[in-house]
């Protein structure tokens, strides 16, 4: 157990550019250094976020060559037994079911797993592993409301539950800056309208929607130009239903930055057609940053933005609302900008990084122990 500190080791994949990572960093960084023993491992390799981590985090790998390799679960539980930390957490689906297995070899540290995501079609085999493992674990920690009443339906114990809705540094997307240079980089015409969003490049996160919505929006706006950040495996797949659609002179596919908020202050209009979401970290920033903002009413979306308020919501797999809405924001600048504003306010007052990183003290604090 551990000593004066309490001792927390966290479980992930590999530290990849994504929200769920992102997070877990942010945590990691954020925790009081003097009240917690921190060690972040990774089942492969650590990853590009280990680079943001701070010195007094520790980053260890299970060097795993796949999530198939099963001695890095060995070794897990093997490091788990002799070291014997006070709370081992996870995030992600896999990781939630090693650190419950591993979590049935040493009594005495809490475990605590998570929900990052309300899948709309759940598989049924991840079902059934989610309904023995949400019993193992001591708690269960999901970033929205929706995530326990998900869980809770695989019959977690409504006693072991929180919500704890992540956070950004919100002031480094408030003051990112698009320079001209940026601009050029992308190829970007100086007056042109922007339309981007970020995510990985992955089909629920609805970029094939906003292509085939894009034909639509030229219509309207012939010198706008979309930015779809981020990178995965449907990259190849959209630049050739771009082609095929006629408007690749017009979209942009930067891949994965570490200039986020610039391109954020490069956009006049923020696109989120996903089919599905736990609470997605890059809406959260979009907010911060101050922009008019377009998604799909899905969990998670939904407890960030109000429709009409502080965001335009639209069906899933809709391209024409989808259009509609966006040549909505870029016609009308003063309703775009009241809700905006709007965005701003609920990311400042009720997500920031500080918040988030209280919350999870707080489970700390009152986990069960033994």
């Amino acid at each position: 157990m551990g000593g004066s500190r309490t001792d927390i080791w966290y479980l992930i994949g590999t530290l990849s550019v994504g929200g769920a990572e992102r997070t877990l960093v942010d945590l990691a960084n954020g925790l009081d250094p003097d009240r917690f023993d921190v060690t972040i491992w990774t089942i492969l390799e650590p990853g590009p976020l280990a680079g943001d981590v701070h010195e007094h985090v520790t980053v260890r790998s299970l060097g795993a060559a796949n999530k198939a390799d099963l001695r890095a679960p060995l070794r897990f539980v093997s490091a788990l037994r002799r070291h014997q930390p006070d709370i081992l957490q996870s995030f992600l689906f896999y990781d939630n079911t090693l650190a419950t297995i591993a979590g049935l070899a040493c009594s005495q540290t809490t475990v605590i797993t998570g929900v990052r995501a309300v899948p709309n079609d759940p598989s049924i085999p991840r079902s059934l592993v989610r309904r023995v493992t949400c019993r193992l674990a001591d708690h269960i920690v999901s970033n929205s409301e929706a995530g326990i009443d998900f869980i809770l339906e695989h019959g977690a114990d409504p006693g072991s539950v929180s919500v704890v809705h992540n956070g950004r540094d919100l002031e480094a997307y408030r003051n990112g800056e698009a320079t001209p240079e940026l601009r050029e980089s992308l190829e970007i015409p100086p007056d042109a309208p922007v339309v981007g969003t970020v995510g990985r490049l992955i089909e629920r996160k609805g970029h094939y929607d906003l292509l085939e919505a894009w034909p639509l929006v030229l219509d309207d706006h012939p010198d706008a130009q979309l930015v779809i950040v981020g990178d995965g495996p449907e990259r190849d797949g959209l630049e050739a239903r771009a082609r095929e659609l006629g408007v690749w002179d017009s979209v942009h596919l930067p891949g994965t930055r570490d200039d986020v908020p610039a391109l954020l202050d490069l956009m006049d209009v923020f696109a989120f057609p996903s089919h599905f979401e736990g609470l997605p970290g890059a809406l959260l920033e979009a907010m911060a940053a101050g922009l008019p903002i377009v998604a799909t009413p899905v969990d998670g979306n939904s407890e960030l933005l109000d429709d009409e308020q502080s965001g335009l919501f639209v069906p899933v797999q809709a391209p024409d609302a989808l259009a509609s809405a966006i040549c909505r924001l870029l016609s009308q600048e003063s309703f775009a900008t009241s809700i905006s504003d709007e965005a701003t306010h609920v990311a400042t007052t009720d997500f920031s990084l500080e918040r988030m990183v209280g919350d999870f003290t707080t489970v700390y604090e009152e986990r069960p122990t033994y």
